[in-house]
């Protein structure tokens, strides 16, 4: 599989039958010049919650008339775009879809702001024999909370890393990835104004390097920053 990073928790994965995901097209993409078309094809489009970082409305209209993508989402979300006119399939914690050679699972996620606790979920993605567990927006949540047979030990995991008490922080994401045991980890969630020169990925391999002597699974794992649009493929 072919992963694609580009700002905040917005992710294109690609199969090698050429079917693509993208995941929470959000604002910070086109405040960097993207435009819609620049994802390229989409014939799955998954938008995890209503923060306007994950869930740009004008752009999710736009994706679905250039491509005519199958739309995954939450209840809360599928209101929103059924006033829009555009069709969802709506999933719920621990629902599995299997679209155009993708599976993928709805995980669940620890997202609260002030007082709310926002309708979100996680996922896990697999293709090809790869599987990709994409955290969407959590504080650090409890492994018995979650399906082990689908999140534990994947080829890849995203997980944000900017805290504000909304996501994980650093050492939180770092616990995480030491508990789960991916291949490969992907820090994400970094790209707010709120977040600028207060946290940047290479803080998180900085701290990794600290810890992993005490967290003895972090030594196997291999940290992976992409920069806006870079890609890499799962062999």
């Amino acid at each position: 599989m072919k992963i694609q990073k580009f700002a905040q928790s917005t992710f294109t994965i690609e199969n090698k039958a050429g079917k693509r995901i993208l995941i929470d097209p959000g604002k910070y993409n086109f405040e960097k010049g993207l435009k819609v078309d620049d994802f390229n094809k989409v014939d799955v489009l998954i938008i995890t919650h209503k923060h306007a970082d994950h869930f740009d409305l004008n752009a999710a209209k736009l994706i679905v008339n250039l491509y005519n993508p199958i739309v995954l989402t939450n209840p809360e979300i599928s209101v929103i775009l059924q006033n829009e006119t555009i069709g969802c399939t709506i999933g719920r914690i621990g629902d599995r879809f299997e679209f155009v050679g993708f599976m993928v699972t709805y995980i669940k996620t620890d997202h609260v702001v002030g007082d709310e606790a926002i309708v979100n979920f996680g996922i896990v993605i697999e293709s090809d024999g790869k599987r990709i567990y994409h955290t969407s927006d959590t504080r650090l949540i409890e492994l018995q909370l979650l399906p082990h047979d689908k999140v534990m030990e994947p080829d890849v995991l995203c997980v944000p890393i900017s805290d504000r008490g909304v996501v994980m922080g650093i050492d939180e994401a770092l616990y995480f990835t030491n508990e789960i045991r991916p291949k490969i980890v992907i820090p994400m969630h970094y790209d707010s104004p709120k977040d600028k020169d207060r946290i940047r990925p290479e803080h998180f391999i900085d701290r990794l390097n600290v810890l992993k002597n005490s967290l003895r699974h972090l030594s196997k794992v291999k940290v992976k920053i992409l920069t806006f649009g870079e890609e890499t493929i799962l062999e």
